[in-house]
């Protein structure tokens, strides 16, 4: 049990640090992935605002500097998402690993809290028997 908790931990550490990583990617591609999303949700924004319906000048001035942020940095936009897919998709996967180690840690920290009472409960049942085969023994 001790050899699995430890190779749990150890998992769980490793998944840590590997989702400490992807999320550092992530912040440092943050403002771009901000600017993606704020393109896709106000793309019908600017076209009211294209249109003369009046109101939606902040939306579009958002949309404005999106685009300009997404032109600045030179990268195109259908790999920007792809990456942006990608990144989120890992996090999400490690996210359900770390949780699986959890439970199994927890599962473990559970057995070690019952094996006192496991142990006791084992003791009387070897007693009973005990007890038993001692008393088929005297009858014969």
């Amino acid at each position: 049990m001790a050899a699995f908790q430890a190779r749990t931990e150890e998992t769980l550490a490793n998944l840590m640090k590997q989702r400490t990583i992807l999320n550092v990617r992530k912040k440092k591609r943050r403002k771009l992935y901000a600017a993606l999303a704020d393109v896709e949700a106000l793309a019908p924004a600017k076209a009211l605002y294209e249109d003369g319906l009046s109101g939606m000048e902040a939306e579009f001035a958002r949309y404005m500097e999106a685009v300009a942020v997404l032109e600045e940095c030179h990268i195109p936009r259908e790999r920007l998402t792809a990456e942006k897919a990608e990144i989120y998709e890992q996090v999400a996967e490690v996210n359900r690993q770390i949780r699986a180690e959890r439970k199994k840690l927890a599962l473990c920290h559970d057995i070690l809290d019952r094996l006192p009472q496991m142990e006791h409960d084992i003791d009387k049942i070897e007693e009973r028997e005990s007890e038993v085969k001692h008393d088929e023994r005297r009858r014969r």
